[in-house]
């Protein structure tokens, strides 16, 4: 009887035990979470608040940005749009001008000019025929006389002509040695490229202002500035025959101008930057029908 009271005890003071362990546990860990809380607010809560106003500067950054952009599209399209009306204006308007009126007004002038001369008394007819038919003969003479002390002269309509063939010889263009032969046959060293190449024209050594003489007659195709021959002359001088002139300064020619044999077409300059050891030079090149041919053959002693 006595072990069975003390068992039954036991049983009651268990089941009277156990829920206050478990609430006094619960409160416990609640108490421990709470701690951690505070612990973790306490060590890392300015970073967070930071963090989060680095976000929300973001989000604005970002809101902000996307608003400006629509408004530079928008101010964009307006003014293309106003800038396109613009321009149908301009052309309706020049559309709806009228073109003859300085054509009109030329016409007036000249009409006023006629009647001017009618009933008057002419006192020197010759500046009457001089001004009416353009310069005299001793003039015409004068300028051909011009001309041909420098060789050069501006081709007229088809009377220029040029017949260069396998006949034909060049003088030398300028005084000097060779510093570099054609050669296409073979590859050549280039001092200043430090590399082996093909040579499709004649490296003419030359000091610096040395005079450059068209070496046949010929009709310049071109003047311009190339970056490896510096300012370069091309000449017609006939039947598919072209002569080339770089590494120029003071170019006393244009396009369209008949240089005649011997003619001055410019002056030696610096070498470009592909000539530099080679020193100042002529660049001199002959093709037929655009391909290279070698200067020697045509050239004299």
């Amino acid at each position: 009887m006595e072990n069975f009271a003390r068992s039954f005890f036991c049983i009651f003071a268990e089941d009277l035990v156990n829920p206050i362990g478990e609430q006094i546990e619960e409160d416990e860990v609640k108490s421990m979470q709470n701690m951690n809380t505070r612990l973790f607010m306490k060590k890392h809560g300015t970073a967070l608040v930071f963090s989060l106003c680095l976000m929300g500067a973001a989000a604005f950054t970002t809101v902000y940005t996307l608003n400006q952009a629509e408004n530079t599209k928008e101010q964009v399209e307006q003014t293309t749009d106003l800038e396109e009306e613009a321009r149908i204006q301009e052309a309706n308007a020049a559309k709806n001008a009228k073109p003859a009126d300085d054509t009109a007004v030329d016409g007036q002038d000249a009409k006023v000019s006629g009647s001017d001369l009618v009933g008057e008394v002419v006192e020197n007819p010759e500046d009457l025929v001089k001004n009416v038919t353009g310069p005299t003969v001793d003039e015409t003479v004068g300028e051909t006389a011009s001309a041909a002390s420098t060789g050069v002269q501006a081709a007229v309509g088809t009377q220029a002509t040029v017949n260069f063939s396998e006949d034909s010889s060049l003088d030398w263009p300028v005084a000097g040695n060779v510093l570099l032969d054609y050669s296409m046959d073979g590859s050549i060293f280039f001092p200043t490229l430090k590399v082996y190449k093909y040579n499709p024209a004649l490296i003419i050594g030359a000091d610096v202002g040395s005079p450059v003489a068209a070496a046949a007659k010929g009709i310049v195709d071109s003047v311009k500035v190339d970056e490896e021959t510096g300012t370069t002359v091309s000449m017609n001088i006939g039947n598919g025959y072209e002569l080339t002139y770089g590494q120029l300064k003071e170019v006393s020619v244009k396009e369209g101008d008949v240089v005649e044999d011997g003619g001055l077409i410019g002056y030696v300059s610096e070498p470009s930057k592909y000539y530099c050891e080679e020193g100042s030079n002529l660049y001199f090149k002959l093709t037929k029908d655009g391909t290279p041919v070698d200067p020697f053959l045509f050239l004299g002693e």
